[in-house]
């Protein structure tokens, strides 16, 4: 009840993205340039008052996640690491550690086919050992940084909505204002690329004011294009390949390695970012031996303080023909007082092997984004 519960939510949020929805994927930035680096940290700490000591609770968990996403038109390369911890003073610590990167090389710099090598690191308390895997094959589709445009389209929103301007920016004078704003490191100085961006909106013809831009108008502008932390991006791709396994969690022999992965994104409007990644690996004895792995999430922005995250995770692991699937729902409230620390109430349902049933964990916590 409480998993469609979540998942019937998701599906309503992304709706709502999609009615909405503005045409930010038509816009093609020539270099995609993204990082993200989060760390999240939990504490529960409780002292019986009845003197019971297996009644205390001393536990906190400890998380690391780094994406980061690089296309130009000749090659790209993508790093994702994430880090989780459980650490208890009653119970048993826990850990799983997982690192992707991926090098492509595109064969013609108009075209979306590219050859990728990539490897794998994997580690966790319940493995044996390390696991290792390098693959290589091809693939196709790219990734775009929509930021620049998802930026303009908020800028003028702020305007109509404060009656700086009468009307929307014209779709042509609107890309103008993204181009202008991707193009920031070609100016010398953010000043120079303000006079830029107001002369754009001011030559519109829509600026409500005789004397064009106000001091607070120019503020909030310059807010949103030194906004850190926020990023939008469109495109997909789709690898192929065959990898060897130099280490093998289970502590099986080293073998040949089957793999695929999709990635999608999409950003409906500049509040709302959808993302699917999938992967599936596994030896020639596929049936019997292979993993799966599916992410789905949904961030929405409520306002400048406020946005909504959603998300749903699987992953299956088959050895020997024994299957384990995990499954994982998370909501997420997260409340950004300062540009580079959050507050985060979330609420996260996860199923594993032998549960009787889903577990719930409701968790406040503070995020620090430092890149």
């Amino acid at each position: 009840m409480q998993r469609s519960f979540f998942v019937a939510l998701l599906l309503c949020m992304l709706a709502v993205g999609v009615q909405a929805a503005t045409s930010l994927c038509e816009y093609q930035s020539p270099l995609t340039n993204l990082s993200n680096l989060t760390l999240n940290f939990a504490y529960q700490f409780h002292n019986d008052p009845y003197g019971l000591e297996t009644n205390d609770v001393s536990q906190g968990q400890f998380g690391v996640n780094y994406v980061r996403l690089y296309d130009s038109p000749e090659y790209g390369f993508d790093v994702a690491l994430q880090n989780d911890m459980m650490i208890s003073a009653e119970d048993l610590s826990t850990y799983t550690i997982t690192a992707d990167m991926n090098y492509k090389r595109y064969f013609a710099a108009e075209r979306d086919v590219f050859a990728f090598a990539g490897s794998s690191v994997r580690s966790s308390s319940s493995f044996l050992k390390l696991g290792l895997s390098f693959s290589l094959g091809v693939g196709s589709g790219r990734f775009t940084d929509v930021t620049p445009l998802a930026k303009a389209t908020r800028i003028v929103d702020f305007l109509v909505e404060r009656g700086s301007l009468s009307d929307y920016l014209h779709p042509v004078d609107l890309k103008i204002l993204a181009l202008e704003i991707g193009s920031e490191a070609v100016y010398d100085s953010l000043v120079e690329l303000l006079e830029v961006v107001q002369e754009v909106i001011e030559n519109s013809g829509l600026v409500t004011r005789t004397g064009g831009l106000d001091a607070l108008d120019i503020s909030e502008i310059t807010r949103y294009i030194q906004e850190e932390g926020f990023a939008r991006y469109c495109g997909w791709d789709l690898k192929i390949g065959l990898g060897y396994v130099l280490l093998d969690p289970s502590g099986g022999a080293n073998d040949l390695l089957l793999s695929g992965a999709f990635n999608y994104a999409l950003a409906t409007t500049p509040k709302a970012q959808f993302l699917i990644q999938g992967s599936v690996s596994g030896a020639p004895q596929f049936l019997t031996t292979h993993r799966i792995d599916f992410t789905g999430s949904y961030d929405y922005l409520v306002s400048n303080l406020l946005s909504v995250n959603a998300a749903y995770n699987f992953a299956r692991e088959t050895w020997g023909g024994e299957s384990t699937d995990k499954h994982r729902v998370s909501l997420e409230l997260v409340l950004t007082p300062v540009e580079t620390a959050k507050v985060v109430a979330g609420m996260f349902l996860e199923h594993r092997p032998h549960f009787l049933e889903w577990s719930t964990d409701i968790t406040l916590s503070i995020q620090m984004d430092l890149l």
